[in-house]
């Protein structure tokens, strides 16, 4: 059953806008494949991006050195969005240190566990939606 327009959610409409300009990336890629790509700051610093990774990320994931949430990032935004969009443009973007935790294992040892800041999280986020869009089409027929 379609959905009228009326009925879409606008951060659906947002999504598949975003979605879809990787998908053509993608079929780019595809169709060209000895293309080198060297022009990817705007797909990464792309605002609407941003907001498709942000609104894929875990809200119960443990929080990094910043002690941010998905739930405390999520309180003004758009223009946290911008700005963190801003400092990527002008290649301002510090990532924080890792947040180191151990997790048990079985035989009495620990395992080391990185546990990222949420802003960490949504740039690694973006990157890899792009390098996959990328190589994905490398790899289909091996994987």
């Amino acid at each position: 059953m379609r959905q009228r327009k009326s009925d879409t959610r606008p951060y659906a409409e947002r999504i598949l806008t975003v979605t879809t300009k990787l998908e053509r990336f993608t079929l780019m890629a595809r169709a060209e494949p000895q293309t080198r790509f060297n022009a990817l700051m705007g797909l990464l610093t792309d605002p609407e991006g941003l907001r498709e990774s942000f609104e894929r990320q875990n809200g119960t994931k443990a929080p990094g050195v910043d002690g941010v949430r998905k739930d405390d990032y999520a309180e003004g935004l758009s223009q946290r969005l911008d700005d963190l969009s801003a400092q990527l443009r002008r290649l301002g973007y510090i990532p924080q240190p890792v947040r180191r935790a151990y997790i048990p294992k079985g035989d009495g040892r620990y395992r080391p566990l990185g546990v990222p800041s949420f802003e960490d999280r949504l740039v690694q986020d973006r990157l890899s939606r792009i390098l996959q869009a990328i190589w994905e089409p490398e790899f289909c027929d091996f994987s």
